[in-house]
C-alpha cells in the first residue's frame, strides 16, 4: 500500500497536505500517491430538447472539460515539484479519475496505509469536503486532516478520554502511530459519557502498555480546562506533529456538525495534523 494525499480545490493551498504526505511516506518507508477526482463533465448535458440546446450543452461540456484538464495539470505540477525535491527516496505517482470524489475517496482511504486530505476540505463548498464528509462520517473509514504548515517531528499526541470512540481512533490509526518515536497520552476523563465511566476506569494503563509493545516512549498528561485549548497547548508544549482522537458528530439534513472540542481542532490554525476517526 502506499500514503495518498487527495488533491483538489485551490492550487496555492495544497502544499502542506502534499508536505505532509511525505513525511508520512517516510515515516512508514512506502510510496505517496497524488490522487484527485473529477466529476464527469458529460453529466452536465442533462436536458436536450433542441439543437440549440444540444450545442449550448456540448459548449458547457467542453468548457467543464477544459477547465479540469487546466486544473489536473496545475495540480501535478506542484505534486511533482514537492516530490522531486523531497528526493530520490520518494517513489511519488499522480493519478486523475472520473466520477464521484467522495466514492472514489472511500476507496482509496480504505486501501492506504494513510489518507491525507487538506485542512480547507472540512469548509462546506470546498471541491473535497465531500471526500471528507463520507470517508470519516459515512465510510467511518480513518483520515488525516492535513494542517495549516507542516510540521515534522518524532511524537504524536493521542487525546484520550477512555471511550470507546477514542479507543477505535487508536486502533484504526495503530500503524501510523507506530511510526513515532514518542507518544503523549492526553487525558481527559472528565468528560466520558456518563454510561461509559464504569469501564474506562484504568483505560489509559492499558494504553499505554499496547503503547510499550510497539517499543514507543509514552508520557501521560491530564488535562486541565478547555479541553481543544489544553490538546493544542499540549501539542505546541511536547513539539506534536500529529494528534490522534475520536471525531464526535453526525450529519444531519446533508449538513456535518461536530461537537465543540472536535470543531474547535478543525478550526484551530496552530493544530499539528489531526488523525481522525468517526
Amino acid at each position: 500500500m502506499s500514503v495518498t494525499v487527495t488533491l483538489g480545490g485551490n492550487v496555492a493551498a495544497i502544499g502542506p497536505a502534499i508536505e505532509t504526505g511525505i513525511q508520512f511516506a517516510k515515516q512508514f518507508g512506502t510510496s505517496l500517491n497524488g490522487f484527485c477526482a473529477m466529476p464527469d463533465p458529460a453529466s452536465a448535458a442533462v436536458y436536450i430538447t433542441g439543437a440549440e440546446t444540444v450545442m449550448l450543452g456540448a459548449t458547457a461540456v467542453a468548457s467543464m472539460a477544459k477547465a479540469q484538464d487546466d486544473l489536473v495539470h496545475d495540480l501535478n505540477e506542484v505534486f511533482t515539484k514537492q516530490t522531486g525535491a523531497a528526493g530520490a527516496w520518494l517513489q511519488a505517482s499522480f493519478e486523475k479519475q472520473v466520477g464521484s470524489v467522495a466514492l472514489h475517496g472511500a476507496t482509496r482511504a480504505a486501501l492506504s496505509d494513510a489518507f491525507i486530505v487538506p485542512k480547507e476540505a472540512t469548509q462546506s463548498g470546498h471541491a473535497l469536503n465531500p471526500v471528507f464528509e463520507h470517508v470519516l462520517m459515512e465510510s467511518r473509514l480513518p483520515l488525516i486532516l492535513a494542517p495549516s504548515k507542516a510540521k515534522a517531528s518524532d511524537t504524536c499526541l493521542i487525546a484520550w478520554d477512555g471511550s470507546p470512540l477514542s479507543a477505535r481512533a487508536v486502533r484504526m490509526h495503530m500503524p501510523l502511530i507506530s511510526t513515532f518515536k514518542n507518544v503523549v497520552i492526553a487525558e481527559n476523563l472528565e468528560k466520558v459519557r456518563h454510561q461509559w465511566a464504569p469501564v474506562c476506569e484504568g483505560s489509559a494503563d492499558q494504553l499505554t502498555e499496547i503503547l510499550h509493545e510497539q517499543r514507543l516512549n509514552v508520557e501521560r498528561l491530564k488535562l486541565n480546562g478547555p479541553v481543544s485549548d489544553a490538546v493544542l497547548n499540549a501539542c505546541d508544549a511536547h513539539n506534536v506533529s500529529l494528534a490522534v482522537m475520536g471525531a464526535y458528530g453526525h450529519l444531519r439534513i446533508g449538513q456535518m456538525l461536530f461537537g465543540g472540542t472536535t470543531s474547535k481542532m478543525l478550526r484551530a490554525e496552530n493544530a499539528p495534523a489531526l488523525a481522525l476517526c468517526h
